[in-house]
């Protein structure tokens, strides 16, 4: 299985490279979207999960639309991440870090204390801007805490949900970083 992922890497890398490049895409600024694919089937929570974070952001909150892939499929995935469609991704360990390499997560240090949640803490990639007068990004790599596992989140352990090699990452083109925090603040508090 490593070795099919280590094929699919430069071509991870340069499907969402294309896709980071090309902007945001056309979707509702009014809702917010999580989309999770798990070894297991993690769709009998979605209506729960998705009432329980309803209440807990209250009526500021943003229409909170769950995707649950029902059985995982590596290609399924790699076609979430590059529909650029999904605000926040709970999505196995090995494939949050494989991805990560090609700065698909963005850093959440600002917002979570890396002591707390050391298993998502790793080197991977982030997009710099070039120098003055030089167009375009580089991936730069750097360690940063890139997700939040389940296993550690109040609310997953509220619904009895436990996966120990799931984990919370927040793609770089998510339509609203400060609301993606607020969201996954409200999963772990």
């Amino acid at each position: 299985m490593r070795a099919a992922l280590k094929r699919l890497s430069p071509w991870i890398f340069g499907i969402m490279a294309l896709v980071l490049l090309a902007g945001c895409g056309g979707r509702d600024k009014d809702s917010f979207s999580i989309f999770i694919m798990d070894k297991g089937d993690a769709s009998g929570i979605r209506d729960e999960l998705a009432q329980k974070l309803k209440d807990k952001l209250g009526e500021q909150a943003p229409t909170i639309e769950i995707s649950v892939s029902p059985l995982y499929n590596q290609q399924k995935l790699v076609v979430e991440y590059a529909a650029g469609e999904h605000d926040l991704f709970l999505l196995p360990e090995e494939d949050m870090k494989l991805y990560g390499q090609n700065g698909s997560n963005l850093p959440l240090d600002d917002a979570f204390d890396k002591k707390t949640y050391t298993r998502g803490v790793f080197e991977g990639g982030v997009f710099k801007k070039k120098e003055q007068g030089e167009e375009g990004t580089d991936v730069i790599k750097e360690t940063h805490l890139y997700g939040i596992p389940v296993e550690q989140m109040k609310m997953f352990k509220d619904l009895k949900y436990n996966s120990n090699t799931l984990f919370a990452t927040i793609p770089p083109r998510t339509s609203n970083k400060e609301e993606a925090i607020k969201v996954l603040k409200a999963l772990t508090e």
